[in-house]
């Protein structure tokens, strides 16, 4: 495959859909030899203050963003992974490619269910829309 993506994002939020989009852009950052980066958003709710909140469940972000980076070295890739907290992903999402110079995000979508539907999602439809670099939407197996 060629592509022209020497930076690629991959938004992660600990669900398969975004591991499978991962595993599938570290292979192709290895290949390309491009830069790979992992972004994990805390969604701060209105009720809260941006500087005063603490995200529940303690270091999700952490945790998953040390998962992502452990498959990528199982992948032979150097991941740089990073947290931001925003009220809404998508826009957070779209802000960092903008600000760190990306020329391709990778947005994991999860399988319909039922398999006759079919939704982008909140944050996947905000990225494709408003993204100004190319953007990949990485659909999760359908199960069986």
């Amino acid at each position: 495959m060629r592509t022209k993506a020497n930076r690629i994002l991959v938004p992660v939020d600990g669900g398969e859909a975004s591991e499978q989009a991962f595993r599938w852009s570290s292979q192709l950052a290895r290949m390309t030899r491009s830069q790979l980066y992992a972004l994990y958003v805390h969604e701060v709710p209105l009720r809260f203050a941006m500087d005063t909140y603490i995200a529940p469940r303690g270091h999700q972000g952490e945790d998953i963003l040390s998962r992502i980076e452990n498959i990528g070295a199982q992948n032979k890739c150097k991941v740089r992974g990073s947290s931001v907290l925003a009220r809404n992903a998508g826009q957070a999402i779209v802000l960092e490619a903008e600000e760190r110079g990306m020329d391709l995000i990778v947005v994991g979508t999860p399988a319909p269910r039922p398999p006759d539907a079919f939704s982008l999602g909140t944050t996947a439809a905000y990225v494709f829309k408003n993204a100004t670099c190319q953007v990949i939407l990485h659909r999760e197996q359908v199960p069986g």
